[in-house]
């Protein structure tokens, strides 16, 4: 499970909930297997997601950013019970990108950089200036731009409106900003800016997210005005 649902539009898990998950595992027997490819790597603050919701899983999944998206790279981490198996018939674990020496030096040097004490600031920095920044965009746009998922730099909008989130992502995307409708809750758009991002590229993102959106809301505003129209005729 992922430690924060990306394609429910990250939905914060509420306290407590995650940790009684890994309590039914180990009652069960069963492995708890945390996917922190879009929640591990500093985004949530911490170097992993799980780490903030005071559990340990049996295996964790990360990919992607684990080389800072200079190679095709993924990793499955274990305790040592989750991956005894190993030992018997370690030949047995084979994968696409196995055997990548490239890849695990890029992975390595991002681990790295991501554990250097001056990045968790950096992170929060980032975190509290997204935070401040949307918050006063949604009042411009109150009545469209309506709620701000977070945790760290992982965070999901919510627009109040049906699907609301594939136009601002239209208009994100021509404005050169990436980030995509959750496809299970298409009211929300995942917003993950960058770990590292100095001041002036938070500002000049932040102008950007107020642009898209304001758009966004015209072009949803004036097609919620064409069906009162039709509906009037």
């Amino acid at each position: 499970m992922e430690t924060i649902p990306a394609t429910y539009g990250f939905p914060m898990p509420l306290p407590g909930y995650l940790t009684a998950v890994k309590k039914l595992c180990e009652r069960y027997d069963a492995l708890y297997i945390a996917d922190e490819v879009q929640t591990g790597l500093m985004r949530t603050g911490e170097m992993w997601g799980y780490q903030r919701y005071d559990i340990q899983p049996d295996l964790m999944v990360t990919g992607k950013g684990i080389s800072g998206g200079m190679y095709p790279i993924a990793c499955v981490v274990a305790t040592e019970r989750a991956a005894v198996w190993l030992k018997q018939d370690g030949f047995a674990h084979m994968s696409t990108m196995g055997g990548a020496e490239l890849g695990c030096l890029c992975a390595l040097k991002t681990l790295e950089i991501l554990q250097r004490p001056q990045i968790r600031p950096i992170v929060n920095y980032i975190s509290e200036t997204m935070h401040s920044g949307l918050t006063e965009i949604m009042k411009l746009y109150s009545d469209f731009f309506v709620g701000i998922r977070q945790c760290g730099v992982v965070m999901g909008l919510e627009f109040d409106y049906p699907e609301g989130a594939k136009p601002v992502m239209k208009h994100l995307y021509e404005h050169g900003v990436w980030a995509i409708f959750s496809t299970l809750d298409p009211r929300v758009l995942q917003f993950k800016p960058g770990v590292l991002m100095p001041t002036a590229l938070c500002e000049e993102l932040l102008e950007r997210v107020e642009r898209a959106i304001g758009l966004a809301r015209a072009e949803c505003m004036g097609s919620k005005s064409k069906r009162w129209s039709r509906s009037a005729a």
